[in-house]
């Protein structure tokens, strides 16, 4: 330090330097001391954390490496970091330092520094204080142009600070996204005062640990691996009475209920525990904690009975579990529980929902049991708690879980028609109504009414209460003789079914069908030859188009019924946006029927009574629509349903009206005709240009809603593919749980995850089985609901029987498919029919543009342009078509290439067709021609795409005629239909015997309830119903090949009331007593029995086209002939024979087709309830325990 005397500025200056340089010096060393004591850091852990890795982190090895690595962390702190920043350095050391980086202080400073020390040491007399000052001005000012030395050191600190970042850059990365291990040893090793066993990441956590259980009771033994995985762990367990031997058991994956496993997590169950035991789980070099399972003579149950009591209207017998546990029943059924404990106990109770609900007293028996019952409300757990011998209540069972089964609501529906339909007012419409209910129908009724006026009930099925008169499915026809309701042309007849469930308690205790019409035409010849004429007037295809108005109004009251009739089902709020949407589309119908009045006013039409009728007719149906409207904007849908059915009314009579008109103009000629055939011209104009507009937006949006249907099919056949997947391995599990080898303890989890979703697929088809009105989606979705019914039975039962509902529900599972593939298969028919059609009306339109060019170079100048314009814009329309049928038909092809070879291949041809024969290029080119060269040329250019259009329709023909033409598609359809047929018969015979029993105390002459027409004539009792839209034809042949014209014996007329044959009266002895008959159920039955008679006659046809020997299909088909004779109902001994032969016959047929198909033996058809009969259930339950204990 530099001597006292010698303190001046400039000392003081040189000083603050040295000290500077110093500091800067020291921090330098520290960086780098801290930097290289970072890295030796990081290497010890590292090692250490990795030598833990390898001895899997046991307690030794933690206590081990902790000592090794803090004695090497001290060791690196002091070697690197204490050792080199406590070294002590001179003024002198300093100064040299500076000099030697700052050459051009030249010595000056050391100088300085040096010659201030000597003085203060030696005093010498040589010594010159001027000299030594002089020495220190120099220096400080030399010390000042290197401004103060702050560049010395200035590189090293910045090697030195990026050092250390480096390092701790390096231990963050490391840390973060370096290996586990690191991480979980940098916490055991840097954590002293933790425990030893919960520093490591590596364990093993089991349940229940220590705890006390019942002699001889099971325990099931949970371990979860916590931060790390294995494929083997296994159970080291050694008993009391054992000594030192160790029993090592193997744990098994445990599944969630999804049937996915669940990570880490395994289970074993230790049966009838008899003596304490000692116990850990060991995998991979991991051990748990060891845990005693101490074993004491409390009570446990050894084996609980359940007795299920059904509720009274599903007609069940009371049903024993012998081996119970969980519970699957319907809402309402008494459960009688019986539980037989392993020692005596002087009490119990059921608690339910872990003792968050309520709890029932156990009452003992004589033989030691206990026994309570209770009726299943609501879903939840029980369990049973017995009396120890203590007096303190004990946990005597595992927690059992409750499920609710729904009883579904019945479905009912239309199979046939199945649409709406149109008639004469002379024929007879057949209707044929399906219903089904899971446990039974009470009664199935065809509610109709004229022309939205009083509804009529007829009862087509009653089964008078529980009893053996229950039946699950009906299948039920009724003919509607309409010459007997007087109806005018422009009238129609609405129905709907009605199916009521034999559980009236329930809310919706009936369920209807959709709704249908049959309207009422003209039955005029002269309108079907105009029809077939077709020649060259604007209106001539008007007679079809006309109907688009009432077609529209007719599917606003279908909407309407199914709004009211489903409005339970939706929210506030989705009720309202339903309703919006019905009051604008209402809205919409009627501007466009105002607008079609408006511009009928503003021509002048001839005062023909027609043409008033129209005009008059019209405005009422849109004033009627208005009054809809207004209901609907109230929120009041009941309300607006009878404005609705007036409009309909009203539409239709206006479009009869307008036929007539049609009729006349074709006829020619008779007083002022060429003004009314100009006038004619010109309604058919009108109508036709506010038609095509709706039919337009109608096409787009059907599409739009049948694309969405059909996706939903698509992804409900994908889900039902993945549930099968599960079902199989849940099928599997059920087996190895049956057999004793998986715990069963919480095993129906599973089950009841696929039963729910199950049950959400169900809904979404039963949805869209309404949507779509397909009877066969209806029954994919009741047969899925049955499946998860199945599924909860499977997961209630751990035994051989849940096994075997299983398998049930996978067998229902599979059946939804196949019925979801028939339906997609339904959909290749459906579009290539719309494809058609599509192809038809360009067929139309260019017969149309033939015309138009033909007579376009005869037209006057001033009407030239616009006839250019408008065939310039068709044209273009058409190319837009060709282009966009051309899409699809080859989409078609695509979709269906795999399933329907044929009809793809077909589609392929008729797309190619299009290219082949350029047909866009030729509608585009003929523009040209129409324009530039009109006359032969353009002609003959019209005449071939005319052509070329014809053979694409052709073309399409032959693809839909190819669907299903493969073997197996046709012979599974027969099979298909015989089953609907035997179902249908069953069915009637049924219903007749019940029917007549049920009349036995009625007068003469009554007949079905609301039968119509029980005194008028009889009409025409061979007649087939409704002629299913046939526009022409005699009356009465439809599509029935055996229909015969007339009534009995093919008489003529056949409308003598029965005074003949039948008398009025009913007949006959019949099992068990006598049997009235009614003459209008009669009338009925034998209708019904003309339409089965001919449908078996179609299932001929297709059989014989298939090669298939149909001898005894011949002999049912003569004896369901005499079935649909009136005369032979005098006889019901007769018909009993008659309906015996052609059922077991036609049951016998089934097998024999059946065995053909699938070519295995199955056990023989046999329609009604498929549950296992009660005498058998005990020896089918007592032949899979003796398989389960051969294993």
């Amino acid at each position: 330090m530099l001597n006292e005397p010698l303190l001046t500025g400039e000392r003081d200056e040189l000083l603050r330097a040295i000290r500077h340089v110093r500091n800067r010096w020291r921090l330098r060393v520290g960086l780098r001391s801290i930097a290289v004591l970072v890295a030796a850091a990081l290497g010890t852990l590292l090692a250490s954390s990795y030598g833990l890795e390898l001895m899997k982190f046991s307690p030794a090895a933690i206590i081990g490496f902790r000592v090794v690595t803090y004695l090497a962390l001290l060791a690196a702190g002091w070697w690197f970091f204490i050792r080199p920043i406590s070294r002590r350095v001179s003024d002198e050391q300093v100064a040299l330092y500076l000099e030697e980086n700052e050459p051009s202080l030249q010595a000056a400073v050391l100088s300085a520094v040096e010659e201030a020390g000597k003085g203060k040491r030696e005093r010498a007399a040589d010594h010159s204080p001027e000299l030594v000052h002089r020495l220190i001005e120099s220096a400080a000012e030399r010390v000042r142009d290197v401004d103060m030395g702050r560049s010395v050191e200035q590189n090293q600190l910045q090697r030195s600070s990026g050092m250390l970042v480096a390092a701790g850059l390096a231990a963050v990365l490391l840390f973060v996204f370096g290996p586990a291990y690191l991480r979980h040893g940098l916490s055991a090793l840097l954590t002293p005062m933790a425990d030893v066993e919960a520093s490591s990441p590596y364990q093993i956590d089991v349940l229940p640990g220590d705890a006390t259980v019942a002699r001889g009771a099971d325990q099931t033994i949970t371990a979860r691996l916590l931060g790390f995985e294995a494929e083997e762990v296994n159970l080291l367990m050694r008993s009391a009475g054992a000594g030192d031997t160790v029993e090592r058991l193997p744990l098994i994956p445990v599944e969630n209920d999804a049937g996915e496993m669940v990570a880490g997590t395994y289970e074993v169950l230790l049966f009838d525990l008899q003596e304490a035991v000692d116990y850990h789980v060991e995998s991979t070099g991991v051990e748990s904690a060891t845990y005693t399972l101490d074993v004491l003579d409390l009570p446990y149950v050894e084996r609980l009975e359940l007795e299920y009591h059904f509720p009274a209207y599903t007609g069940l017998e009371p049903r024993l579990v012998e081996q119970g546990g969980d519970i699957a029943v319907l809402r309402g059924t008494e459960v009688r529980l019986r539980a037989i404990p392993t020692m005596g106990t002087a009490g119990g109770m059921l608690v339910f929902d872990d003792g968050d609900g309520e709890t029932l007293d156990l009452i003992g028996a004589e033989d030691g049991s206990l026994t309570a019952s209770f009726v299943v409300e609501e879903e939840g757990f029980y369990r049973i708690d017995l009396q120890a011998p203590s007096g303190d209540l004990v946990t005597a069972s595992p927690q059992y879980t409750i499920d609710v089964l729904t009883d579904q609501p019945p479905s009912a529906m239309f199979i046939r028609p199945g649409r709406d339909t149109t008639a004469n007012a002379i024929e007879e419409v057949f209707v044929e109504a399906r219903a089904d209910d899971d446990f039974g129908l009470y009664s199935l009724d065809v509610v109709y009414s004229v022309n939205g006026g009083p509804e009529e009930s007829v009862s087509l099925f009653s089964s008078g209460g529980a009893g053996d008169n229950a039946l699950k499915e009906v299948s039920a026809g009724h003919t509607f003789f309409l010459e007997e309701l007087e109806l005018e042309p422009g009238d129609f007849l609405s129905y709907y079914a009605r199916a009521t469930d034999r559980n009236l308690l329930q809310e919706n205790d009936d369920v209807k069908s959709d709704l249908y019409f049959i309207q009422i035409r003209r039955y005029s010849s002269d309108f079907r030859q105009q029809q077939s004429q077709g020649g060259g007037m604007g209106g001539a295809g008007g007679g079809a188009d006309a109907r688009e108005l009432s077609k529209a109004q007719r599917e606003i009251i279908s909407a309407t019924f199914n709004l009211i009739r489903d409005q339970e089902d939706y929210t506030d709020e989705e009720f309202q946006e339903n309703v919006v949407f019905l009051t604008l589309a209402q809205g919409r119908l009627r501007e466009q029927v105002e607008t079609l009045i408006r511009r009928m006013n503003s021509r002048v039409m001839p005062a023909d009574p027609a043409f008033r009728t129209i005009q008059d007719i019209l405005p009422q149906a849109a004033e009627a629509m208005r009054e809809a409207e207004d209901e609907l904007q109230e929120q009041d849908a009941d309300g607006a349903l009878p404005h609705e059915q007036r409009s309909l009314q009203f539409l239709q009579r206006a479009e009869e009206a307008y036929e007539e008109v049609m009729v006349t103009m074709g006829g020619g000629g008779g007083g002022g005709g060429g003004g009314n055939a100009q006038a004619a011209e010109d309604l058919a104009d009108l109508f036709e240009l506010e038609l095509d507009k709706m039919r337009n937006q109608y096409e787009t949006l059907q599409r739009g809603q049948q694309q969405q249907a059909d996706e939903t099919i698509d992804e409900l056949m994908e889900r039902l593919r993945e549930l099968a997947r599960r079902q199989e391995r849940e099928a599997e599990r059920q087996r190895r749980r049956a057999r004793g080898q998986q715990s069963t303890q919480g095993g129906g989890g599973g089950q009841r995850a696929l039963a729910e979703e199950a049950e959400e697929a169900a809904r979404r088809l039963e949805r869209l089985a309404r949507e779509q009105n397909s009877p066969q989606m209806m029954d994919a979705a009741r047969r899925l609901q049955e499946a998860a019914d199945a599924m909860r039975r499977a997961a209630a039962n751990d035994d051989n029987l849940g096994f075997s509902e299983a398998g049930t529900a996978l067998d229902r599972l599979r059946e939804v498919q196949e019925r979801l593939g028939s339906e997609q298969r339904g959909r290749l028919e459906r579009d290539i029919q719309e494809q058609l059609q599509r192809a038809n009306r360009l067929a139309d339109q260019q017969r149309e543009m033939q015309g138009e060019v033909a007579e376009f170079p005869g037209l006057p100048d001033e009407d030239r342009a616009p006839a250019l314009r408008s065939m310039l814009e068709q044209k273009t329309a058409m190319e837009e078509e060709v282009a966009d049928l051309e899409r699809s038909i080859d989409s078609t092809s695509a979709e269906f290439r795999r399933d329907e070879r044929d009809a793809s291949r077909e589609l392929q041809e008729a797309a190619a067709s299009i290219r082949d024969n350029k047909l866009k290029e030729k509608i585009r080119y003929s523009r040209g021609l129409v324009r530039s060269r009109p006359g032969e040329t353009a002609n003959a250019f019209e005449s071939e795409i005319g052509g070329d259009i014809e053979e694409l329709a052709e073309m399409l023909e032959e693809a839909a005629a190819a669907v299903g033409r493969s073997e197996g598609d046709r012979m599974a359809q027969a099979l298909e239909q015989t089953r609907d047929l035997m179902r249908s018969l069953e069915s009637l015979d049924h219903r007749m015997w019940q029917e007549g029993q049920e009349g036995q105390e009625a007068q003469p002459g009554e007949g079905q309830e609301g039968q119509q027409g029980q005194q008028a004539q009889q009409g025409q009792s061979g007649q087939e119903g409704g002629q299913q839209g046939q526009q022409g034809g005699q009356p009465g042949q439809g599509d029935n090949p055996s229909a015969q014209p007339g009534g009995v014996d093919g008489q003529p007329g056949g409308g003598n009331s029965y005074g003949g044959v039948l008398g009025g009266y009913g007949w006959g002895d019949r099992r068990p007593g006598t049997t009235v008959w009614e003459p209008g159920d009669i009338r009925q039955w034998s209708r019904e029995y003309t339409q089965r008679a001919g449908e078996m006659e179609g299932l001929r046809r297709l059989l014989n086209e298939e090669q298939f020997e149909v001898g005894d299909l011949d002999a049912i088909i003569q004896q369901m002939r005499e079935l649909d004779d009136l005369r032979r109902y005098q006889d019901p001994e007769a018909i009993a024979k008659l309906q015996a032969f052609v059922l077991e016959e036609l049951k016998r047929f089934e097998y024999r087709l059946r065995r053909e198909i699938t070519e295995e033996n199955e056990e023989l058809f046999l329609a009604g309830n498929e549950e296992m009969p009660d005498s058998f259930r005990d020896l089918v339950e007592e032949y899979f325990r003796s398989l389960s204990e051969d294993d």
